[in-house]
């Protein structure tokens, strides 16, 4: 029975805000402006997105420099660039666009500057310091290695093999893979052969992660981890599958790894019920847990657009209030000690009043281990701090990428801007959020209604088709205009 209250929720998430109000430390409130002007302006996610498309792609100095000034002209010089910035913007459009060789690469280094606290250079020493610094304050490192699905056998290779070598690293002690980032030839009508050879594969890197063990500040080893990362609904099944396949071979027996639920899915509840099943077997017999981080969702867009293209139901819940109450309807089956005790459960959400639904039902249902918090690395760097004198485990998702890649770091961060600064979504309104404000009345009226649905949302996938079943064909005739 959970009868955590919303009027609770709203007390303790007002409790939040004020506490992090008080973390913030000056460098951070300018970085939260920013993030404010960024968020909020349509335009200037256009803009910089945009600019940092073009500057990883234009290698001629004299086009990039047409194109900077076409797009500064059509946008104007947003403000979330520092006052000197925008004065040096204002130099070049005078005339420093005269001397491209000079402002281009002044201008790149300036731009991706404004990106480095969401995406991590990949390169030593800057990563070993950033890794250092989150281990000095407790907390941990989900490292993403940034590449978006392959195209090609030969890519796929080269990502496969960074994993690996990402894994023999003695400070990186958790990665997450994507399945579709290490196989390039993943097809429906070869379902059997694509799971035969990606469990191969994911098992060979679960042996790497369990060679190579992570020696912590007090020199305690432990396994590294691995994280399956959820991405297309299409290989939702065949992730699973590999999942569970490679971990019910004996070898894995002691090796606890991860994997994705997305709550933006009316299949989640299954999905978390066959996690659970699995993990529940494997402790009964001597085994070690394993974990779901629970996140909202990740490819809306690309969904919606293959949906529409192909004239097929999209997978995805409705409403961002239904993702909303998925979400805390997982988290009431999810958090009990029981449950957690073979599947551990990675809440990962910057949304106050998620976290605390989730804190409140730990409390509640006694759960005191297998749980952690999760962020997103630089969207809001004093969160993580409030968590850890909350006494929470917290893990910040750290997306790192080499410099010769930055063009994948660009497809991220569209992504990431695309799916958490909708009208709706939380981290649009958290960036400079005060108490009983309209966005705080806003943010505290979605929760209640998503609180009412919680326990009556959708739980069943949109597509349901049968190829069992045979169906008419119908024909549609359309008259020419």
């Amino acid at each position: 029975m959970y009868n955590i209250t919303s009027n609770q929720v709203i007390e303790w998430a007002k409790d939040f805000l004020l506490k992090a109000e008080t973390e913030l430390t000056p460098d951070e409130v300018k970085e939260q402006k920013k993030f404010a002007s960024l968020v909020q302006t349509p335009e200037y996610k256009t803009f910089l997105t945009t600019m940092l498309d073009e500057s990883s792609q234009i290698r001629d100095n004299s086009r990039l420099n047409r194109r900077v000034r076409q797009i500064i002209g059509k946008y104007g010089i947003p403000d979330f660039f520092s006052r000197g910035d925008r004065f040096l913007i204002k130099l070049y459009m005078l005339g420093g666009y005269l001397f491209p060789s000079i402002a281009m690469p002044i201008f790149k280094y300036k731009l991706r500057r404004e990106t480095d606290k969401i995406i991590i250079s990949e390169e030593r020493p800057r990563l070993t310091q950033h890794l250092e610094a989150r281990r000095d304050c407790n907390i941990g490192q989900n490292v993403n290695l940034l590449g978006e699905v392959v195209l090609g056998d030969g890519e796929a290779r080269h990502r496969y093999e960074h994993y690996l070598e990402a894994l023999e690293m003695p400070d990186i002690n958790y990665i997450s893979i994507k399945l579709s980032g290490i196989y390039a030839q993943i097809k429906p009508l070869a379902y059997e052969q694509n799971r035969r050879e990606l469990v191969e594969m994911v098992a060979a890197v679960y042996r790497k992660a369990m060679q190579n063990p992570y020696t912590d500040a007090l020199g305690r080893q432990s396994y590294k981890f691995v994280n399956l990362d959820m991405e297309e609904y299409k290989d939702m099944e065949l992730t699973y599958d590999v999942f569970i396949e490679t971990l019910s071979k004996p070898e894995f027996k002691d090796y606890t790894a991860g994997i994705v639920v997305q709550a933006y899915l009316p299949d989640a509840e299954s999905n978390f019920r066959r996690l659970l099943a699995f993990a529940k077997q494997r402790v009964a017999e001597g085994g070690a847990p394993l974990k779901m981080r629970l996140v909202k969702g990740c490819n809306l867009q690309m969904e919606s657009i293959v949906s529409s293209m192909k004239g097929w139901e999209c997978p995805v819940l409705r409403t961002k209030t239904e993702v909303d109450a998925n979400y805390m309807h997982i988290l009431d089956m999810a958090l009990t000690a029981e449950n957690t005790a073979a599947l551990n459960t990675g809440v990962a959400s910057h949304n106050f009043f998620t976290i605390a639904y989730a804190h409140l039902l730990c409390e509640q249902n006694g759960v005191t281990q297998g749980v952690t918090f999760e962020m997103l690395e630089g969207m809001a760097n004093h969160l993580p701090r409030v968590m850890r004198k909350l006494e929470k485990n917290i893990i910040l998702y750290t997306p790192v990428v080499k410099a010769q890649n930055f063009l994948n770091a660009v497809s991220y961060l569209v992504r990431r801007l695309d799916e958490n600064t909708g009208k709706e979504n939380f981290l649009t309104h958290s960036f400079n959020l005060k108490l009983d404000s309209g966005e705080w009345n806003f943010l505290r009226d979605q929760f209640v209604e998503a609180y009412k649905l919680k326990d009556s949302v959708r739980t069943t996938p949109f597509r349901n088709q049968d190829r069992n079943v045979t169906s008419p064909i119908q024909l549609t005739f359309i008259n020419s205009i």
